[in-house]
């Protein structure tokens, strides 16, 4: 019986996302394509159908999971941009996702095991952090007029307060890292 044509195309993305997972948590280095495959169900045969190598999967996932995000959704036309940004802010830096592997961006699960890697793969991040930027600012200046410096200090700031909190081990510290964040974010953004 022949695969539906779609087969391709959902297996890849199921290849992605198990990526992902895996990457977010154990990094380039600590991850095995044979763990990912074994997470989807599927060959290694099959990863070399879809990637010519583990370096290639890493800059995919990347970009798969930046287009997964709430960031490449469209705002709902009844949420006005400020309530679209605020919500943003507060799914962003929500002390409950902590323990979670999904995240409204990636950027902050890959910050550090990028630095480490080939051009390419920087090269996605980059694209992946200037999309986050322009999509921010996009939405702020619908509203307000926002210097495109402050987006991109805003964007760091959320990106490094997320991996931040992945690194320390006390909550409330965590929570008071987030609520800071939030609060200054919010204040640039022009959503006090």
């Amino acid at each position: 019986m022949p695969y539906p044509k779609d087969h391709a195309e959902k297996s890849r993305g199921k290849i992605l996302a198990s990526a992902y997972k895996f990457f977010v948590w154990k990094g380039f280095d600590a991850t095995s394509i044979d763990e990912i495959m074994q997470d989807c169900q599927m060959t290694r045969g099959a990863f070399y159908w879809h990637f010519q190598s583990k370096t290639q999967l890493y800059r995919e996932a990347i970009v798969h999971a930046a287009l997964q995000s709430r960031l490449a959704g469209d705002k709902p036309q009844d949420v006005s941009e400020q309530a679209w940004l605020g919500e943003l802010l507060d799914a962003y830096l929500d002390k409950d996702t902590s323990a979670k592997t999904e995240w409204p961006c990636p950027l902050a699960f890959f910050v550090s095991d990028v630095t480490h890697r080939e051009p390419d793969v920087r090269h996605a991040y980059t694209k992946a952090f200037s999309a986050m930027n322009a999509h921010i600012h996009g939405h702020a200046n619908r509203y307000a007029e926002c210097r495109e410096g402050t987006v991109l200090a805003v964007t760091a700031m959320l990106i490094g307060a997320v991996a931040i909190t992945r690194t320390i081990d006390d909550d409330l510290l965590r929570g008071r890292l987030l609520d800071a964040c939030r609060e200054l974010a919010a204040g640039q953004l022009g959503l006090e």
